[in-house]
């Protein structure tokens, strides 16, 4: 790729005049601003180049960046949209994996299992903006998602090797790690504090993790606990191996500084599906269900005015979650904003002032935001929302169910497992918290997306991956 920019350069042409007389005159004006501008811009320059060559390091910086950035780290703000870490390396990123598809003639806008699906989401939502309370709102989440697009796009028309995905992975692991360390280290020894800013951390115990609330902080992590330990199975070095498990450790305590019970309980339900996939514990596992299943059919039978009195207690309960309970609160609201549109949503954006017809106190409070994505689809999006969020989830299954079956007996299968489950632990976790456009689920859905893509290439060429079996008798 370089020497096909250095051909470009020593060619006599006018396009390399005009080039060069650009980039002067871009230099020698950003001298008149500010001399560092002039400085960034050759950084950025000698970057981009060194990008074109290893295009997966591009990929992995962008998604390093997109686990580090938070809300607080914020440079400025283009109206409601926050620019800080994250976005000058997406753009960093966009351009050098642009050039180095424009010289290689490489297509970005690959075909993958959910693209039809997530389009749909981002299309109901711009047809949304017709009827929505907040259209700056509205534009702002559709931009998000759009970024979204594009960030998945660049992966999975640059992670095209196992070696790609596992480069990817060790930054992914890397940067968590990095994360555990600056938020643990860094409020001990007195250098951040961001407990103030959230007040679920205000009373002190719950670690928030670059600025994040808790639940962010637990969640940002959560993703990559059980792919690293996965990971560590199929390394060939012992220090590899111990190192990938070390780290796995370190990431999920960092995340449990949070305090989070969410995240607690994604990280058991995760590691339980991964467990599924040995089928020696399958086997078990079925065999205790069924047996579990019939106790406790005879006991129901035995004694149903107890069993009724136990599940009108639960209904009860229900009951005083929605009256009193800050989430039931929520979905109280979600509920109404969806019958009073007949179904249809009260599109994208404009929660905030839809939700002080429901609950003055709620609206003026910091707790008011959905509590959900069922939740927040079931408010803004309505019927279609609802239909196309499970047809995403369906098309996430049955991906992962083929990439489970095409990389059987290989390095690859404990990813095949490990990386979806994580994602069923955050699905779960999901309905009493966050949004859809969370990050970093849809950046771990590209990596996977990208290993299922590796996966089948290999099987329809003939060419399977490393072999690697754990065998558990």
């Amino acid at each position: 790729m370089v020497n096909r920019l250095q051909a470009l350069w020593e060619s006599q042409t006018p396009w390399r005049v005009a080039g060069v007389l650009a980039v002067q005159m871009v230099l020698l004006a950003s001298f008149v601003l500010d001399w560092k501008v002039p400085v960034v811009l050759a950084a950025g320059l000698v970057v981009t180049v060194f990008l074109l060559d290893h295009p997966v390091w591009a990929v992995a910086g962008m998604l390093a960046a997109r686990l580090l950035s938070t809300g607080t780290m914020s440079f400025f703000t283009v109206g409601k949209i926050s620019i800080g870490l994250f976005e000058p390396v997406l753009l960093l990123a966009l351009v050098s994996l642009g050039l180095r598809a424009i010289f290689a003639r490489k297509t970005l806008w690959i075909p993958w299992p959910w693209k039809a699906v997530f389009i749909g989401i981002i299309l109901w939502r711009v047809a949304g903006l017709a009827w929505c309370t907040s259209k700056s709102d509205g534009a702002k989440e559709i931009i998000t998602l759009a970024v979204i697009a594009a960030t998945s796009s660049v992966v999975l028309a640059f992670v095209q090797t196992w070696d790609d995905v596992k480069t990817a992975l060790w930054w992914w692991i890397g940067t968590c790690v990095l994360i555990g360390v600056l938020a643990i280290f860094g409020d001990a020894l007195g250098l951040t504090d961001y407990s103030s800013q959230w007040k679920a951390a205000e009373s002190g115990g719950r670690e928030t993790g670059l600025g994040q609330q808790p639940n962010w902080f637990a969640m940002n992590l959560s993703f990559v606990i059980h792919a690293a330990a996965g990971f560590a199975l199929v390394q060939k070095r012992p220090l590899y191996r111990w190192g990938l498990l070390l780290a796995a450790v370190f990431i999920f305590l960092a995340a449990m500084t949070s305090g989070s019970r969410g995240g607690a309980y994604s990280v058991v339900i995760g590691g339980f599906l991964v467990a599924l996939g040995q089928p020696l514990f399958r086997k078990w596992f079925l065999r205790f269900a069924v047996v579990g299943g019939l106790a406790f059919a005879v006991a129901a039978v035995a004694d149903l005015g107890d069993l009724g009195k136990g599940f009108n207690r639960i209904s009860a309960n229900v009951d005083v979650l929605f009256a009193r309970d800050i989430r039931g609160m929520n979905w109280a609201a979600c509920i109404g904003m969806f019958t009073e549109t007949f179904g249809l949503g009260i599109g994208p954006g404009g929660y905030i002032e839809n939700l002080r017809v429901y609950s003055e106190w709620l609206y003026n409070s910091v707790y008011r935001y959905p509590h959900g994505i069922f939740w927040g689809e079931l408010a803004h999006t309505g019927v279609v929302g609802l239909v196309l969020l499970g047809a995403l989830v369906v098309s996430i299954a049955r991906m992962a169910i083929q990439t489970v079956r095409d990389t059987r007996g290989t390095e690859a299968e404990v990813l095949a497992w490990a990386m979806p489950a994580s994602m069923a632990g955050y699905f779960a976790w999901s309905f009493v918290e966050f949004s859809l456009d969370e990050k970093p689920f849809w950046e771990w859905l590209a990596l996977y997306t990208a290993l299922h893509l590796v996966a089948r290439r290999a099987r329809e060429q003939g060419k399977p991956l490393p072999p690697w079996t754990l065998a558990i008798k």
